[in-house]
């Protein structure tokens, strides 16, 4: 089996400027790649859990357009589709994310409305990534100070805790705070957007949660609902639905069988990443699949309503069964581990409230790529993370990972008559540097001692001989000390300078952040803003 070379690691850098984006490749390649990667999925030869991996793929991708259809429909008019056509997929936890996250929804719109020879309009379909756990109920705000007309940041919640578990646990706590959410944000941000889309978007949040009960779930159908009034013609699906689709268990199966052999590509993949990057860190990019005591911990993660808290899915196999457990309170025993296509039914009879079996981030998107999709569209973050996975999907499935979209943007809040006036940091800095190295500089504000500007300049253009290089230096440091001992006022006006510079550089930083939720921002500059960053 061939193996990635090391070499082969892309970099991906953020966009820093207002307007700038990443798109790689350009939207107009986008159906060549959709073409290439079908082109290369039909030449695998690979079974899964008993399944030709072209068959599973088929079965995988109807129960996710299905199931997209239906969950869509819920809250939102979509148009009927098939999944015979390609298939473009992106994916994000349901958060307010910041808007180079949610152009990656608009880039997946435009791509499956691309109509190319040999390539029919795809079905765009966003994951919800409703594993991940939710850390924060908050977004930050940056808040004008009336009186110094300095910046700084604020956080405005719309609930009273994140509570540590995963997002599809994450039911909502203080429902006054959440329906306020609106109001609050637009007051504090006012100052410097009028009409921000939190106004429209939290209009839907507010239907939503009363329909799911789930902060997160309420924050991704807003959103979609938002986009459907955009144009935008996108189904979503959460992950914690298509983890109960047989496929998923069929998948899921294939690397639990073997999940010693899995670990030890896992973990050799990872080693020659650090390698590669430099990177000492036992946490990073992920941590190292464990053993102990005869289990062998798997790429999953395993939790319910009656332990809500994710934990690592261990797999311990005898020659009679196939056990998986959290090593806590979770654990079954698959009957039939030598024959993985009952076996995988076996696993999907357990899926339930009190049994989830979700992927970690790498086997996520490796299960989208390889099974579900024909394109998956990836942020830089997952783009980078996701070399590590190919290397995993191309060593344990014997196939070469497909060709992936990389989509980012960065956009800021409208704050140019905002930023505080001055000099700038650096500046001040060198003038203070200047009363002690270059204080004749000063001669046209302060009226300095003739004699020793006199001095100073003849030893600039007097070059000492050798032997008297140690008393030049003296000499020009004792005039230097003297021309600057006349400086006082100077060198205090410069400090007090340099605190306000210190201040307007961080004033200047917080609101030139490219982390602010898109619900911050006016929703016609914003839509006009991303149309641009599209035709690029």
């Amino acid at each position: 089996m061939q193996v990635c070379s090391l070499t082969s690691y892309r970099t991906y850098r953020a966009p820093s400027e207002n307007g700038e984006v990443l798109i790689a490749p350009l939207l107009h390649d986008a159906a060549a790649t959709i073409l290439s990667n079908q082109a290369s999925s039909r030449r695998w030869d690979v079974n899964l859990a008993g399944t030709p991996l072209e068959e599973l793929r088929r079965v995988a991708r109807s129960e996710l357009v299905r199931d997209a259809l239906l969950y869509s429909r819920k809250y939102r008019d979509v148009n009927d589709t098939t999944s015979d056509g390609p298939i473009v997929m992106a994916g994000h936890q349901p958060t307010l994310f910041h808007p180079g996250v949610w152009f990656k929804n608009f880039a997946l719109d435009r791509v499956a409305k691309i109509k190319s020879t040999g390539v029919a309009v795809s079905t765009a379909i966003n994951l919800v990534i409703d594993n991940d756990v939710a850390s924060c109920s908050a977004v930050r705000v940056p808040v004008i100070d009336s009186a110094s007309g300095l910046v700084r940041q604020e956080s405005i919640a719309f609930d009273s805790a994140a509570g540590g578990v995963p997002y599809e646990q994450n039911r909502i706590r203080d429902r006054g705070m959440f329906d306020s959410f609106d109001v609050r944000l637009k007051e504090a941000i006012s100052p410097i957007v009028s009409e921000p889309l939190v106004t429209p978007l939290w209009k839907h949040a507010r239907s939503a949660v009363a329909r799911c009960e789930n902060v997160s779930c309420a924050v991704a159908h807003a959103r979609h609902s938002l986009e459907a009034e955009l144009g935008l013609n996108t189904l979503e699906l959460p992950l914690s639905v298509v983890c109960r689709s047989d496929a998923f268990a069929a998948f899921a199966i294939s690397i639990i069988s073997e999940s010693g052999r899995f670990r030890d590509i896992y973990n050799e993949a990872i080693h020659e990443y650090r390698i590669h990057h430099g990177i000492r860190s036992k946490a990073h990019p992920v941590p190292e699949l464990a053993a102990k005591d005869g289990w062998t911990e798997a790429p999953f993660w395993l939790y319910g309503d009656d332990s809500p808290q994710r934990k690592p899915l261990w797999i311990r196999a005898t020659a009679a069964s196939l056990e998986l457990s959290d090593l806590d309170k979770k654990h079954v025993r698959l009957t039939s581990p030598a024959d993985r296509s009952p076996a995988a039914s076996e696993l999907a009879s357990h899926a339930g409230p009190h049994w989830k079996l979700r992927p970690r981030a790498l086997v996520t998107t490796m299960y989208a790529r390889m099974i579900l999709s024909d394109l998956f569209i990836h942020g830089i973050g997952g783009a980078t993370y996701d070399q590590l996975g190919d290397q995993i999907m191309q060593r344990f499935f014997g196939v070469k990972a497909p060709e992936l979209m990389v989509v980012s943007a960065t956009v800021h809040l409208p704050m140019a008559h905002l930023l505080p006036a001055g000099a700038s940091v650096e500046t001040v800095r060198q003038q203070l540097r200047n009363t002690r190295f270059a204080p004749e500089s000063f001669a046209q504000e302060v009226d300095l001692p003739s004699p020793l500007l006199e001095r100073k300049q003849q030893l600039l253009s007097e070059f000492p001989k050798p032997g008297e290089k140690l008393a030049w230096h003296q000499e020009m440091t004792s005039v230097n000390q003297s021309l600057s001992a006349e400086l006082t006022q100077t060198k205090h006006r410069l400090e007090s300078q340099l605190q306000l510079a210190k201040q307007a550089a961080s004033s200047t930083a917080i609101l030139k952040s490219r982390e602010y939720s898109f619900c911050m921002f006016n929703l016609d500059r914003l839509r006009n803003k991303f149309e641009a960053m599209l035709q690029q």
